[in-house]
């Protein structure tokens, strides 16, 4: 994920150097300037053969701490300055940072929030450099419970945190204005959810990677509504599509269009049965009127173009070549009494 980049890690706990046990022989008066046995040096309050109250020490691994001391351990308030460039403010506790504090990493990243044993602990927000964001609960150093992650390009996603990541039902709210809720993995949609578009309509069903995929329903802004199989967010495979104040289509599709064999059914009665290919009668097929008339051959652009028959309602019958829908070539037009006319055929006439 782009809004966190440091999680698994838990190089958040401070030297762990305890004052009291490299100091020795110490009297039990005030001193300036105490050495340590690692090279270290601190100054402040010594009481008890220990530092008490406000000091500073600088460690020979090059870190650094000033802030108040009981016992010789770090307890309260104080900033430890590491040695790689990171930086804390907060809360001490038992020599470790423990508390609620904030932690600049030396690569920009910013952690702000509640820390237990040195690591990330309770709820807090972590900032990447880049922009990205984790808000909620963290156990161990990691993003752990409920919380919300919110990615560079505004897109935000709520639920319980697995692994650094959500898995569980949650909210995606998108910075266009869609939404979705629903299972997530990853926190990516993956499973059964709602996306709900802020332009209108809706998809219900599977999802997958963030996704339309497996079966589903969508319905459209239009009024236009479609039921079937989805595969990266377009229709595909087997599927009933309605066309609001036009008809109905069942049958396949691929790449989001009606391809392969189907049956569209016009609001006026029409009825196509055959081939289909980006939305259009082509192949083989049969086109039945509402008034009776029924015509079968090869289609192409969504009309008859080739060889084909046509049978009328009042027993007429036509069969040879057509262009655009319309008798033209070779063909032979037989009346219902058996009379017939053969011959070339343009723009549906007879020529002589």
């Amino acid at each position: 994920m782009d809004t966190i980049r440091r999680f698994g890690i838990t190089l958040l706990i401070a030297s762990g150097l305890n004052i009291a046990s490299l100091v020795s022989n110490l009297p039990q008066a005030w001193a300036d300037v105490i050495t340590l046995t690692d090279g270290g040096r601190c100054e402040g309050k010594i009481s008890n053969g220990s530092l008490n109250g406000q000091g500073v020490c600088s460690y020979a691994n090059g870190d650094r701490y000033e802030g108040n001391f009981s016992d010789g351990k770090k307890q309260g308030k104080g900033i430890y300055t590491f040695a790689s460039g990171d930086r804390y403010e907060g809360e001490f506790s038992d020599d470790n940072i423990s508390g609620k504090g904030v932690r600049v990493y030396a690569d920009g990243d910013r952690y702000e929030g509640e820390f237990s044993q040195g690591v990330p602990n309770g709820t807090g927000v972590y900032i990447s450099a880049n922009g990205g964001r984790f808000e909620g609960e963290f156990r161990n150093g990691a993003p752990s419970g409920k919380g919300t992650f919110i990615f560079t390009n505004g897109n935000r996603c709520s639920g319980e945190v697995s692994d650094s990541q959500i898995n569980s039902a949650g909210v995606c709210e998108y910075k266009n204005g869609n939404r979705y809720e629903g299972s997530l993995r990853n926190s990516q949609p993956n499973g059964q959810g709602t996306y709900t578009f802020a332009s209108g309509g809706s998809y219900k069903g599977e999802f997958q990677d963030g996704q339309f995929n497996g079966t589903g329903v969508r319905e459209y802004a239009n009024g236009n509504r479609y039921e079937g199989e989805f595969s990266n967010g377009k229709p595909e495979g087997k599927g009933v599509f309605i066309i609001a104040n036009d008809g109905r289509y069942e049958g396949s599709f691929s790449n989001g269009k009606f391809n392969g064999s189907g049956v569209y059914i016009f609001e006026n009665g029409n009825r196509y049965e055959g081939q289909f290919s980006n939305g259009k009668f082509q192949g083989t097929g049969t086109y039945n009127f509402a008034n009776g008339d029924t015509c079968s051959g090869e289609f192409s652009d969504g009309k008859l173009n080739g060889s084909g028959v046509c049978k009328y309602a009042n027993g007429d019958t036509y069969e040879g070549e057509f262009s655009n829908g319309d008798k033209q070539g070779k063909g032979t037009y037989i009346f219902a009494d058996g009379t017939r006319m053969e011959g070339t055929w343009q723009n549906g006439e007879l020529q002589n």
